[in-house]
C-alpha cells in the first residue's frame, strides 16, 4: 500500500513533469528566442540551497520535497489567473520574504505580516504562502498595495497549487486534458555495459550515493534511473548511451509513472 506521503511525492513528480513538458513546448513554439534568453526546469537542488533553508525554518515535508526537485531558470507562470508568478526555489527563499516580513531598506521587521507565514511564490507583488504553525501547504493569498493584509486560502495544498498554474488560459480553451498531452516513460539500467567504472560513476551521481552504494544497486539491476517526460529521458538516454551502459528505455502510462519508484 502506497502511504500517503509517497503518494504526494510521486503527484509533486507529475506535476513538475508536467512544467518541464510545458517549457519545452514553449522552447520548440520559439527556438530562436529561447537560444538569446534561456528557460529551464531542473531538478536537482543543490544541497547548500536546501540546508540553508531549513537552518531557517522547519518546513512540511511535502514542500521541503518539492525545493528539492524545483529548481528554475527564468522562469515565471501566466495565464487567466496569474498575470506572471514566479515560484520560489530554495535560493530564493530568503530574499522572496524582502517587503513582506521585513523592510529592507531599513532592516525592520514588519510587525503586520503574520509571523508564520512563509512566501512561497509572488504574482507581481500577491504572495502566495503557507502558515508553517500549520505543518500542511494550504496556500494563502493577500493583495499588495491594500494597506492591510487580508489573506485568504486559495487552495488546499501545493499540489493543487502547482496545477492552477499550468490551466491554460481562456486562449487555449478546448484543447485536451493536460494529463493526456504528455508521453511518460522510464529509463532502466539492465547492466554494467563496456564500462563499469562509468557505469558505477553515473549511478552515484544520479543517486548522490558513495561508490560502496552505486556498486549495490548495480548488483540489484534492472535499476530505474529516471522516470519523466520524454526530454528528460532522452537527456538520460543519451548520457548512458555515450557510457556503453546496458539500458532499456520504456513509455509508460501515467499510472505506471504515479506508482514506479525511482530510489532516493
Amino acid at each position: 500500500m502506497v502511504k500517503p506521503m509517497e503518494r504526494t511525492y510521486k503527484e509533486l513528480d507529475a506535476v513538475i513533469a508536467k512544467m518541464q513538458a510545458v517549457l519545452e513546448e514553449k522552447r520548440q513554439q520559439n527556438p530562436d528566442f529561447y537560444a538569446k534568453y534561456p528557460m529551464g526546469l531542473l531538478t536537482e537542488a543543490e544541497e547548500q540551497a536546501i540546508r540553508s533553508v531549513t537552518d531557517t525554518w522547519s518546513l512540511p515535508e511535502e514542500y521541503l520535497y518539492f525545493l528539492k526537485h524545483y529548481v528554475p531558470e527564468s522562469v515565471a507562470w501566466s495565464n487567466d489567473e496569474y498575470l506572471c508568478i514566479h515560484i520560489y526555489e530554495a535560493k530564493d527563499i530568503l530574499s522572496g520574504q524582502s517587503g513582506y516580513n521585513y523592510n529592507p531598506v531599513t532592516d525592520e521587521v514588519l510587525t503586520d505580516w503574520p509571523s508564520d507565514y512563509l512566501v512561497i511564490a509572488s504574482d507581481e507583488g500577491d504572495p502566495y504562502c503557507i502558515d508553517l504553525s500549520r505543518g500542511d501547504t494550504v496556500i494563502y493569498t493577500a493583495r499588495h498595495g491594500a494597506g492591510s493584509w487580508d489573506f485568504s486560502a486559495a487552495y488546499d495544498n501545493l499540489v493543487e497549487f502547482l496545477h492552477s498554474v499550468l490551466r491554460p488560459g481562456s486562449s487555449e480553451e478546448g484543447e485536451n486534458d493536460e494529463s493526456e498531452q504528455y508521453n511518460y516513460y522510464n529509463v532502466v539500467i539492465t547492466g554494467p555495459g563496456m564500462d563499469k567504472i562509468k557505469t558505477l560513476v553515473f549511478i552515484k551521481k544520479i543517486f548522490s550515493c558513495d561508490f560502496a552504494q552505486a556498486k549495490t544497486y548495480l548488483e540489484e539491476v534492472p535499476l530505474i534511473v529516471y522516470k519523466g517526460i520524454e526530454p528528460g529521458a532522452s537527456k538520460i538516454e543519451d548520457q548512458l548511451k555515450s557510457i556503453g551502459a546496458h539500458y532499456e528505455l520504456h513509455q509508460i502510462s501515467l499510472d505506471e509513472f504515479l506508482s514506479q519508484e525511482v530510489r532516493q
